[in-house]
């Protein structure tokens, strides 16, 4: 069995499976040898058992180190649990996770490696319309927001990206799933100009993916008063236990972008 990503009109990304486990509402889970257990939405893989601790630590701890002193960490569509077991790892931290699809909850029980971290006593869990949440939620709650699927339905309008940054503290930061810039740097455009309305600074990051066409993913930081570079805590990025992808060279070396593409995106990127 094959699993089939299409890219654009010119590249078919394809991965050899052994079975489907799951299927509900778009979202699917598929074993394979090489690859794990693999994670798919809408068609699109989102991470594979063996690619995961680059995408979710990359995407938790860059954030986490890049903030002084963080206790209150919001989770925006993180019901895979992927990204609250990692920041499990930070002992002083307050986890509360939102999820807009219930689907995603069934589908972490059958991948099976990240489901226990949602019953966590240090993690609260909400499922519901994330957009009415973020509208509801207390001005300055939170000290970092992650959003861990970040689409159309946070940047096609103003107010969802305003509200993260209204529930952020004082000096909190935003970091969120930016598509790619090899096949998609119109959506990829599209997350850094949602961040730059409203934020100090805005950077892209990236991280390697074996099921992502082309094997690139881009992560962005959005941060009121942090420089995600500039102010990394390496006490924390280095000495935290737990990691087997992320450090503080890779913190600072996942910002690096070429000459030609820092050209593209220069309208956008604020550092």
């Amino acid at each position: 069995m094959w699993l089939t990503q299409g890219v654009v009109d010119l590249v078919k990304y394809e991965i050899k499976t052994k079975e489907k486990i799951f299927e509900c509402n778009g979202v699917e889970v598929f074993s394979s040898g090489y690859f794990g257990k693999i994670l798919t939405a809408d068609d699109q893989a989102l991470y594979c058992e063996h690619d995961s601790s680059a995408r979710h630590e990359t995407l938790a701890h860059t954030a986490v180190c890049t903030h002084a002193d963080p206790k209150r960490v919001l989770v925006i569509d993180g019901g895979d649990g992927a990204v609250a077991h990692e920041l499990l790892k930070h002992r002083d931290l307050e986890i509360v996770v939102w999820e807009r699809d219930e689907t995603m909850l069934a589908a972490a029980e059958a991948m099976g490696l990240y489901e226990t971290a949602l019953k966590d006593t240090r993690v609260t869990l909400r499922v519901g319309d994330t957009l009415a949440m973020l509208a509801e939620e207390e001005t300055g709650r939170y000290d970092i927001v992650i959003v861990n699927r970040f689409d159309t339905v946070y940047y096609d309008e103003k107010a969802p990206i305003a509200h993260v940054h209204r529930i952020l503290s004082e000096k909190g930061l935003t970091a969120v799933d930016a598509s790619g810039q090899l096949f998609d740097m119109a959506g990829h455009k599209e997350a850094l100009a949602a961040l730059a309305e409203n934020f100090k600074i805005v950077m892209p990051f990236a991280y390697r993916s074996m099921v992502r066409p082309g094997g690139e993913q881009w992560l962005a930081i959005g941060s009121k008063f942090y420089h995600p570079t500039a102010d990394v805590n390496l006490q924390r990025a280095d000495l935290t236990d737990g990691f087997t992808w992320y450090n503080s060279d890779l913190h600072v070396g996942q910002f690096a972008l070429p000459t030609a593409v820092f050209a593209q995106l220069k309208d956008y990127i604020k550092r």
